[in-house]
C-alpha cells in the first residue's frame, strides 16, 4: 500500500469520525444554549453547525482531489486542499467577527442573565467530551494528516478551549453572585464570548497564512527540508557535477522535488543510462516521505538554464 493511499485513509477517517461527533455535539449544545439563553454556548452549537457543513465539504473536495483526471489537470490537484482550507478559515472567520459583534452588543445593552448552574456543567461536559475527541482525531491523524484533516483537528482544538473558557466564565459567575458584585453576572457571559472567540480567530489567521503559502508552493517545514536535502547530498557524493540546484516546495498533500544538475560534456552523467540511475536512487530515497511526490530531475551543461534560480 503506498503513503499518499494511507495518507488518504487517514483524511477520510478523521473527517467522518469528525462529522459524527460534530453532530451529536451540536445537538447537545443548541439545546442547552437555548434552554439557559447563553450566548457562548449558542455560538458552541451554531460553531459546530457550521462545522457539519465544512466537513462534509471537506469530503467532497477529497473525493475531487483524488479522482482521476490528468487531461484537465496535468499537474494535479494538490493546491485544491490548501484552497479549501483557507475557504473554510475565511467562514470561520467570518462567524468570529459576527460573535464579537454581536457580544460587543449584548455589553453595551447591559449584558443579560443565565442560567449559571446548568452553564457550569455543560462547559465540563464540552470540556471533556472535546478533549477526547480531539485526542482520538490527534491520534489517528499522526503524521499522515494534510491540510483537510488539520483543519478538522484544529477545530476540534478551539472547541475544548470553548468549553474550558465556558466552565470558567461560569464557575467566576457563580462567585460573582454570591459577593457583593452581583450586577456584573450580567456581562460575564458575553465578554466571555469575546474573548474565547478572539483566541480562536487568531489561531485560524495564522492557520490561513501557512495555507496561503501553500498555495504559493512554499518550501515545506525545516524537518522535512532537511531529511530530503541530506538524503540527496547523500547520494551525490557518489557522482560528479559542476553544480546542482535544488528546489523544494509542498502544497497539501503533494511534496515537490525539482533538482537541476550542472554536468560537463562527456562526464560521468552525460548518458541517459547513468541519469535514469541516479533518478531512481532519488525516487527510492524520499519513498518513505509521507506525501505524494512530485519529483522531477534535469540534467544540462548550460548553467543560464538555472539562472532564474534565486539563491
Amino acid at each position: 500500500m503506498s503513503l499518499g493511499s494511507d495518507t488518504d485513509k487517514t483524511n477520510r477517517k478523521v473527517l467522518i469520525f469528525s462529522m459524527i461527533f460534530t453532530i451529536v455535539f451540536m445537538i447537545i449544545a443548541l439545546i442547552v444554549g437555548f434552554l439557559t439563553s447563553s450566548q457562548v454556548i449558542l455560538f458552541d452549537g451554531i460553531f459546530s453547525m457550521v462545522g457539519v457543513i465544512l466537513t462534509y465539504l471537506s469530503l467532497s473536495a477529497l473525493k475531487f482531489i483524488k479522482k482521476k483526471d490528468d487531461w484537465n489537470y496535468p499537474f494535479g490537484k494538490a493546491t485544491f486542499e490548501p484552497f479549501v482550507a483557507v475557504i473554510q478559515y475565511c467562514i470561520i472567520l467570518y462567524i468570529c467577527i459576527n460573535n464579537i459583534t454581536t457580544g460587543i452588543q449584548v455589553i453595551l445593552d447591559g449584558g443579560h442573565e443565565v442560567d449559571i448552574l446548568s452553564g457550569i456543567f455543560y462547559g465540563g461536559f464540552s470540556l471533556v467530551f472535546n478533549v477526547i475527541v480531539f485526542v482520538y482525531l490527534k491520534n489517528l491523524a499522526k503524521k499522515n494528516a494534510t491540510a483537510i484533516a488539520e483543519v478538522e483537528i484544529a477545530q476540534w482544538r478551539f472547541s475544548w478551549l470553548l468549553g474550558l473558557g465556558i466552565l470558567i466564565g461560569f464557575s467566576l459567575s457563580a462567585g460573582l453572585n454570591m459577593s457583593e458584585f452581583q450586577a456584573y453576572t450580567a456581562y460575564v457571559d458575553p465578554v466571555l464570548t469575546i474573548i474565547v472567540t478572539l483566541i480562536f480567530a487568531r489561531t485560524a489567521v495564522l492557520s490561513m497564512k501557512n495555507n496561503v503559502k501553500e498555495l504559493l508552493q512554499a518550501t515545506p517545514t525545516e524537518e522535512i527540508t532537511t531529511y530530503i536535502t541530506e538524503k540527496i547530498d547523500l547520494i551525490n557524493e557518489d557522482y560528479l557535477f559542476l553544480d546542482k540546484v535544488l528546489r523544494i516546495g509542498k502544497v497539501g498533500s503533494q511534496i515537490i522535488i525539482e533538482i537541476d544538475y550542472i554536468i560537463e560534456a562527456n562526464s560521468q552523467l552525460d548518458f541517459i543510462v547513468a541519469q535514469d540511475i541516479l533518478r531512481d536512487k532519488i525516487t527510492d530515497a524520499v519513498e518513505d516521505i509521507p506525501y505524494e511526490k512530485w519529483l522531477n530531475i534535469n540534467f544540462t551543461g548550460d548553467i543560464e538554464m538555472t539562472e532564474h534560480v534565486v539563491e
